[in-house]
């Protein structure tokens, strides 16, 4: 048994904060996840999951309790047990909860998908009054837009300065035209409170359960604007999913929350992730420190990066409806460049 396995056992057998203190403890499965450790346990007939956090556990833990707490009613979370802010022989918070019998969410699957997009809508339709906290996304379009058209101009002088003039200008380009879509939309948001929301809505955060799509990971959990966890949605899928599919998904989630202008909101995020997505690759790269570009993960994966990046501009381009004839072979080349600079 692992040193950190013994110590949860442990924790679970005997620690006063333990709703399983005293019984006999099974650990059934152990599993890694990006920032936690987790454990699936048996004990007093009770299927659980331990989740021991590694970064940030009082929030996350807190977050993710509530969220569980408020939804698992619903049968759209799992139901949690407790949340320990100060376990007894761990160094992290753990939350425990009940393991959720179910199967995988088939992503090309109609009928799992309209189950999805009914729990994302209760979730969206939740009482605000019972979250106690802001989800870590944008509170509104004005707030998101901040963040991003905010890290543009510094990434622009940059990319002057060591020569790469083609996404130099293109990058104004694309900011002055992102600055116009929001300043028309805005009104758009003024009746547009924030509610609750999942926070981490992904395809393997979802398992199927008697037809009823029920969410994990509720990290994220907080108010938040449920038109812009919609539009990451749909733009993780976006590759995958025809727009018909796309479309149709969003005019059953326009309809189970009854807010009409919802897919007038959702399109603008939509118009605006290919530049949140571009901006953060370069400024990646612009951060990433000479001895990380040394290391042979980084050689390794070096083509994908300066692929997905040039991706990303062009997606960008042709979101935001931009006329500009681009050089592609030049953005290849200017973005290999800033990915292989040394000299920072």
């Amino acid at each position: 048994m692992s040193e950190p396995t013994a110590s949860v056992y442990a924790y679970l057998t005997s620690a006063p904060a333990s709703g399983f203190a005293g019984l006999r403890v099974e650990l059934l499965e152990h599993w890694r996840g990006d920032d936690n450790l987790l454990w699936k346990v048996r004990a007093g007939g009770e299927t659980a999951v331990v989740k021991l956090f590694l970064d940030a556990g009082q929030a996350r833990g807190r977050r993710q309790f509530d969220g569980q707490q408020i939804f698992a009613p619903q049968g759209i979370a799992p139901q949690p047990l407790w949340f320990d802010r100060y376990p007894e022989g761990l160094a992290r918070q753990v939350l425990v909860y009940r393991w959720v019998e179910g199967r995988a969410l088939q992503p090309d699957d109609v009928h799992d998908l309209t189950a999805l997009v009914a729990s994302v809508a209760a979730v969206h339709g939740g009482n605000v009054d019972a979250v106690r906290r802001l989800s870590p996304r944008a509170l509104n379009l004005e707030y998101f837009w901040s963040m991003l058209s905010g890290g543009l101009k510094p990434m622009q002088r940059w990319l002057e300065e060591i020569g790469c003039h083609q996404i130099s200008t293109l990058l104004p380009l694309l900011e002055r035209r992102g600055e116009a879509l929001v300043t028309e939309a805005a009104p758009l948001w003024r009746s547009a409170s924030p509610t609750p929301v999942h926070g981490d809505l992904r395809v393997e955060n979802v398992v199927l359960q008697g037809g009823r799509a029920v969410l994990l990971d509720w990290e994220m959990f907080g108010l938040g604007d449920a038109a812009l966890e919609v539009a990451e949605f749909l733009h993780q899928q976006r590759r995958r999913w025809r727009p018909a599919l796309q479309e149709h998904l969003l005019a059953e989630y326009a309809s189970l929350s009854g807010d009409l202008a919802a897919p007038e909101r959702v399109t603008l995020y939509r118009w605006l992730l290919p530049l949140r997505d571009a901006s953060f690759l370069l400024n990646g790269a612009r951060q990433t420190t000479p001895e990380e570009r040394a290391q042979p993960e980084f050689s390794d994966s070096l083509p994908w990066l300066v692929e997905t990046s040039v991706r990303s501009l062009l997606e960008c381009a042709e979101a935001l409806e931009l006329r500009m004839d681009l050089d592609v072979d030049g953005l290849r080349r200017e973005v290999e460049l800033i990915f292989r600079r040394t000299n920072l």
